[in-house]
């Protein structure tokens, strides 16, 4: 038996552990998905990733560690810009839930954003068939390996290099819209390029949201849970953040935000999704917990360890927190599926339980 072979059949025993991992946490109730993940080799379209050291780890190094990890169920990072990373492989039970989530069937079509290792268009593509795939990704070394990788699996999907928040309108429209990577508002494109009965899945904020179309600019819909993804690139040079303005701080106050709010993921939710652009910083080693925040606009603030804070630039950041966590107390301190998403045109919002219930407009409206 040469290494190949030895490799692959390595690969379909973990590839069937994998399976009944995600059978046993319920996430695999459609037996056409099941098929899919027992049918596409993920170590084929996953040949090396890095670990979080920043050491690459693939079919020539550390071969069992490398086979281990592509089926086990966490996400892996499987390509890096300088120095950081920038693209991934997702959380296979995440896949699962976020592809029963599109509710697709025979003859849907399918636009996916973030083409990545070209893993989830190979589960899409044995789903439905290639001609009805069309993965988009902005960077051309990525799709042109994701391509091979798909060929090399058996899979041929439509791969587009392009900017993903454009979608692909050359083959619109689209039944089903999926997103890989963090968007902070639903693109107006994608809605434009889905059918009247079109659904959209795609991480938000720090949740996961799937919104029914109601025409070419609105939609509607709740979000099914947390879900943690690397944000959509555009072309071009990344954005930074900009330094704090240099307007004087206002001087200093009793916070009304508790220290152990900045880490209560349900909060931070909330913010994520209205504050999309936060830059956290959390001393832990101070107790109670020393946190500075800041906003691409220069908005600022630090909370000191002796519960005061500070706040600078254009807008009061820290009051901000403040309002939205009051609101949070409120509604009894409510998880990411009693929220909801509304778009019609430029507007968008998050909604608590309703769509007519309380609402804070998304940011860049």
């Amino acid at each position: 038996m040469d290494r190949t072979e030895e490799t692959d059949r390595a690969a379909l025993r973990l590839r069937t552990e994998m399976i009944d991992g995600l059978d046993a946490a319920g996430v695999l109730p459609d037996p056409a998905w099941r098929a899919a993940f027992a049918a596409v080799p993920r170590h084929v379209l996953v040949p090396y990733f890095y670990d979080v050291s920043g050491l690459r780890i693939g079919r020539e190094r550390r071969t069992e560690a490398w086979l281990r990890g592509v089926h086990s169920d966490r996400a892996l990072v499987t390509h890096r810009h300088a120095g950081e990373p920038v693209s991934s492989s997702s959380q296979p039970s995440l896949m699962a839930s976020m592809l029963h989530a599109l509710e697709v069937e025979d003859g849907c079509d399918v636009l996916e954003i973030g083409t990545g290792t070209g893993y989830n268009a190979a589960l899409l593509a044995h789903r439905l068939g290639d001609a009805r795939v069309t993965s988009v990704d902005v960077a051309p070394e990525i799709t042109a390996s994701a391509r091979a990788r798909l060929a090399a699996a058996g899979y041929g999907p439509r791969v587009v290099t392009a900017d993903g928040s454009l979608g692909w309108p050359e083959g619109a429209p689209y039944d089903r819209i999926i997103a890989t990577c963090r968007v902070d508002r639903v693109p107006p494109a994608w809605l434009r390029q889905c059918t009247r009965a079109g659904l959209i899945v795609a991480p938000l904020g720090q949740g996961l949201v799937r919104v029914a179309a109601q025409g070419p600019d609105r939609a509607s819909g709740r979000f099914l849970g947390a879900a943690y993804f690397m944000p959509l690139r555009r072309p071009g040079p990344a954005p930074t953040t900009p330094a704090p303005s240099s307007a004087p701080a206002t001087g200093t106050r009793p916070s009304r935000l508790p220290p152990e709010a900045v880490g209560d993921v349900d909060f931070r939710f909330v913010v994520s999704v209205l504050e999309p652009d936060l830059d956290w910083r959390v001393d832990a080693a101070v107790a109670p917990r020393s946190v500075s925040v800041r906003a691409a606009d220069g908005s600022a603030a630090r909370r000191f360890p002796d519960g005061s804070v500070s706040e600078a630039g254009p807008r009061r950041l820290w009051t901000a927190l403040e309002e939205y966590h009051a609101e949070f107390e409120e509604a009894g301190r409510p998880g990411p599926e009693r929220y909801g998403l509304t778009v019609e045109g430029e507007r968008q919002w998050l909604w608590l339980d309703e769509p007519d219930g309380p609402r804070r407009p998304l940011p860049g409206g």
